[in-house]
């Protein structure tokens, strides 16, 4: 059993989640362009050309046609990133993945899923409604709600607990991770931007790569925040997490 320190390991968990998707690119990457790049790369193409019609019918249907969109989007990016935790949960305990069987254990939970995702929705967008912090803070103690409700079969309200006591100590040092990956968003935002006025097929092809990536990412990083904290906090070893799905 690993020593529990207390503190989470920024390094540890960068390295762990670039780790997983560069041993996997074809299940991290393959699925994330599946569920979410291309839908979205469609739902983008659609929201463009529904701007473009002039007709009053048109427009209106084409507002229920993207509030199914993002709806199916919604459902599509929980089933990824609750496939891609249980990826990466099997991954560091050094267990062989199998594709079928993540996707079917992310399955059986998509209404406790959803259910969360609603509930972390609500509380943390009137969090941000109250001079942001409020919200920030809340999004950084249910951070690792959702890898708790699949590796630990809990409920919604005690995997928000659990989430909470997890991360009780390390929401500084979880915030500047964050900030890490926002930095890189926003690099790669930039060249896109470039890109984009260069060409519009170059700006597609890019979105669509950004779009696969960070739905991996996703995945792979709460997935990786989730094990380093309880690795931390408990001094749990990762072969021990991936035995929960044996």
């Amino acid at each position: 059993m690993t020593e529990a320190t207390g503190k989470i390991d920024i390094s540890r968990v960068l390295n762990n989640t670039f780790g997983v998707i560069l041993r996997h690119p074809v299940i991290y990457l393959g699925l994330s362009l599946l569920i979410i790049g291309i839908p979205n790369a469609l739902l983008q193409t659609a929201q463009g050309s529904f701007t473009s019609s002039e007709s009053g019918f048109a427009v209106a249907s084409s507002y229920s046609s993207q509030g199914i969109g993002l709806i199916a989007l919604m459902l599509l990016s929980i089933l990824l990133q609750a496939t891609l935790i249980v990826a990466t949960l099997n991954d560091l305990g050094g267990k062989p993945l199998s594709l079928a069987d993540c996707f079917a254990k992310a399955l059986k939970k998509l209404l406790p899923l959803i259910g969360l995702g609603i509930l972390v929705g609500l509380g943390v967008g009137l969090g941000l409604m109250l001079l942001v912090v409020p919200g920030v803070i809340l999004y950084l103690m249910w951070i690792v709600a959702t890898p708790v409700m699949m590796a630990e079969d809990r409920g919604i309200i005690d995997s928000l607990k659990r989430s909470a006591e997890l991360t009780s100590g390390s929401k500084g040092m979880i915030f500047v991770l964050l900030l890490i990956f926002f930095v890189l968003a926003m690099v790669f935002g930039l060249f896109v931007a470039f890109v984009g006025s260069l060409s519009t097929i170059f700006l597609a092809i890019i979105t669509l790569v950004s779009n696969t990536i960070t739905g991996a990412l996703q995945g792979a990083g709460v997935a990786s925040i989730y094990v380093d904290l309880r690795t931390a906090k408990e001094g749990t070893d990762t072969s021990t997490l991936a035995e929960i799905f044996a």
